[in-house]
């Protein structure tokens, strides 16, 4: 059996130097593409049309299950709970809880001024910069894993910039920049335990936090790749428009 030893710190410094500068030979759209390789297989991302994925949060009794039609169209069931559609737009709740006080609440309309949250929902489950203009930012080291760093900016203008793994090109990061009203916020998540199921690789579990010092983890119980979703599960009812 062979014995493994500690790399000393000197030439561990010097091995990440080099892996950040074998890094930055790359392109925008050379990261990009490998990380479609990674995350679908060869030719996969041009085959994928619909994703679902189950998601299972801590502060949630309930399993939340997130459909998106590619690039921009989104159905969220918290399950027993509510429904929720955007088209990429607009958002309305289609089923959702009484109020606090009980009274029961029907199909409505969300705020305009919060379409932009629902874009960003939709970045935070598949990587926008296969979807949207990308620009390379360089590298960086992020929990002690050399990374490349991709800026996209979602349509309605959310800011996201994706730290992929230099040496698997998943993503291990993405943090958003989000100001409502005079207030700036900087969300993320953390992505880890990669897993292959039905012809994806995704991560398992991932944290997430909207202030820094308030972060949970969730889990995927599940994902499917190309579930069959027709445009009209993710329309605004025209009585709603």
């Amino acid at each position: 059996m062979t014995a493994r030893y500690p790399t000393p710190a000197p030439l561990a410094a010097v091995l990440a130097a080099v892996a950040l500068a074998a890094c930055q030979q790359l392109t925008v759209e050379q990261i990009v593409s490998r990380s479609a390789d990674a995350m679908l297989g060869p030719g996969g991302l041009e085959q994928l049309e619909t994703l679902r994925v189950t998601t299972v949060y801590p502060d949630h009794a309930y399993p939340v299950i997130t459909e998106i039609r590619r690039p921009n169209l989104m159905h969220v069931e918290g399950v027993g709970r509510y429904v929720l559609v955007f088209d990429g737009e607009r958002a309305a709740f289609l089923e959702q809880e009484p109020g606090p006080d009980g009274t029961p609440r029907g199909p409505e309309l969300v705020d305009p001024a919060y379409a932009r949250d629902f874009e960003l929902d939709i970045a935070w489950v598949f990587p926008a910069y296969f979807e949207y203009p990308a620009q390379y930012l360089g590298t960086a080291t992020i929990y002690g894993t050399p990374v490349h760093e991709i800026q996209v900016v979602l349509p309605l203008g959310i800011e996201c910039v994706y730290a992929l793994d230099a040496g698997t090109y998943l993503p291990l990061q993405v943090r958003a920049v989000v100001t409502v009203d005079t207030t700036t916020y900087r969300p993320q998540r953390g992505y880890g335990d990669y897993v292959t199921a039905d012809g994806m690789t995704y991560a398992r579990s991932f944290t997430y936090a909207w202030m820094p010092e308030d972060v949970d983890t969730a889990t995927v119980e599940s994902v499917e790749i190309n579930p069959a979703l027709a445009p009209t599960r993710f329309a605004i009812p025209p009585d709603l428009q």
